[in-house]
């Protein structure tokens, strides 16, 4: 019989090393805080930090965080980065945010029965999912205040 892979930080660990990605686990700062992986993640438009952690909740629940920021800061453009996350929380899925600095967010939230089962297709698609709009949303904030050119595909 094959292991199961439960939903743990551990497994999301091992599903990411297994496709060479450079991660360090971070342990928390403050009592109650989850660990987490924290990874360097880059675009063509520019680098990010992904995050990811899962904690465990009330009733047999574990929350899924998967959480990108821009290392591009987008401070001197607020209101019109407000308006446009703004537009894109109200048509697509994800939590869109822009923080005192500058950096945008999206953050992906989900939550599980604890120890749920979690293969890696099911991560896989919550993942690409994740990174997909929001190389789709930094691609329009750096097209929009930056002049950036997309590559185009033939």
């Amino acid at each position: 019989m094959a292991d199961v892979a439960l939903l743990t930080l551990n497994t999301i660990a091992k599903y990411l090393k297994e496709r060479e990605v450079k991660l360090e686990v971070q342990e928390p700062e403050a009592e109650g805080q989850p660990r987490f992986l924290r990874m360097g993640w880059q675009f063509e438009m520019g680098n990010a930090v992904v995050l990811i952690s899962v904690s465990d909740g009330p009733e047999d629940t574990s929350r899924l965080e998967v959480t990108c920021v821009t290392e591009k800061t987008y401070a001197q453009y607020r209101m019109q980065v407000l308006e446009i996350l703004n537009i894109r929380n109200r048509e697509r899925a994800f939590s869109r945010s822009i923080d005192n600095d500058g950096n945008v967010w999206l953050e992906y939230v989900g939550f599980y029965q604890t120890l749920q089962e979690f293969p890696i297709a099911v991560f896989d698609n919550i993942f690409r999912g994740v990174l997909m709009h929001f190389q789709d949303d930094y691609t329009a904030l750096a097209t929009t205040f930056e002049g950036y050119q997309p590559a185009v595909q033939a």
